[in-house]
């Protein structure tokens, strides 16, 4: 459903190559039905932990009525409006991340298999999670982590909350996932990750060299037609965008350990075009590769100061 422009909300994340921000919300309600969220939508995902109080939210035109310790799944795109439901204080957060969060994990089979149905809008996780679900205590205890962890902002928090953020889906999906589905898919998955290993293989070995479709499909002997829907399918990328994936990777290693040039690591890599390279480097990492260089230096003076 696409909803009036006019109220998608832009959400502002600190950093563009780390798409998530928490959000603390507390009002003391004057009047039952008071406005607790104002309506709008986004291309993000939502969750919301109500901690105080009592609201109604509405999330595409279905109300749910929220008490303290449930748990609200907003699946991205979604129209939602919340109120209060009661005359006291109100209290909740709300983690809104965006699916490229999890992007390096893309070329991982078990993220297709666990994750991708989820981030890809192909399943959902049931809206509202109770807080007399048996899951749901697990899920507090990740989501407080999550928050505490976000708030100090200690050394390193960005990749804590990334790994957190990830169990917590995986719990979710391993709760929610209809077990007939997984079954079949863990079967059908099992055997396509094994027949894709030598080819994975050989990317890691020649990501430098231009790898065509054709080449690839007879490597696991398909023609290039099922090879592409089949990759895709066990990969959660296509053939192009997996060894793109490994030539950034191997790059952030040249950046960081070595001094050549940006030109000079776009060719080794197999990105002849040194703008293409920074383009696509900036597309998955968010910043440019000197940028990224800088950062890394950065943070390697830090922790040999400490």
């Amino acid at each position: 459903m696409t909803y009036p422009l006019e109220l998608r909300e832009k959400t502002y994340f600190n950093d563009p190559s780390y798409p998530i921000n928490i959000f603390h919300n507390f009002m003391n309600a004057p009047y039952h039905g008071a406005p607790a969220l104002y309506m709008h939508w986004h291309d993000h995902f939502e969750i919301i932990w109500m901690a105080r109080g009592q609201a109604i939210f509405h999330i595409d035109s279905q109300p749910y009525e929220t008490a303290p310790g449930d748990i609200l799944m907003v699946p991205p795109g979604a129209l939602h409006v919340g109120y209060s439901a009661c005359t006291g204080s109100l209290d909740y957060d709300a983690i809104v991340f965006n699916a490229s969060l999890f992007r390096h994990q893309s070329s991982d089979p078990m993220h297709s298999l666990f994750i991708a149905p989820y981030v890809e809008g192909i399943l959902r996780f049931p809206i509202k999670i109770s807080h007399d679900d048996w899951a749901n205590a697990l899920i507090r205890t990740l989501l407080k982590e999550i928050i505490d962890e976000f708030a100090t902002k200690q050394q390193g928090y960005e990749l804590i909350v990334r790994s957190q953020m990830y169990i917590l889906l995986t719990r979710l999906s391993r709760h929610f996932m209809p077990r007939q589905q997984l079954a079949a898919t863990t079967q059908s998955q099992a055997r396509n990750v094994e027949r894709f290993k030598q080819l994975l293989r050989y990317i890691d070995d020649h990501y430098a060299e231009p790898i065509s479709v054709s080449k690839a499909a007879a490597i696991v002997n398909l023609n290039p037609y099922h090879f592409c829907k089949m990759f895709k399918k066990t990969t959660g990328s296509t053939l192009v965008e997996y060894i793109n994936l490994i030539r950034i990777q191997a790059a952030e290693r040249l950046l960081r350990e070595s001094d050549h040039t940006i030109t000079a690591i776009a060719e080794q890599v197999g990105l002849g075009n040194p703008n293409y390279f920074t383009k696509l480097f900036k597309r998955c990492r968010g910043i440019s590769p000197s940028q990224w260089r800088k950062q890394s230096i950065h943070m390697s003076l830090e922790d040999k100061v400490e």
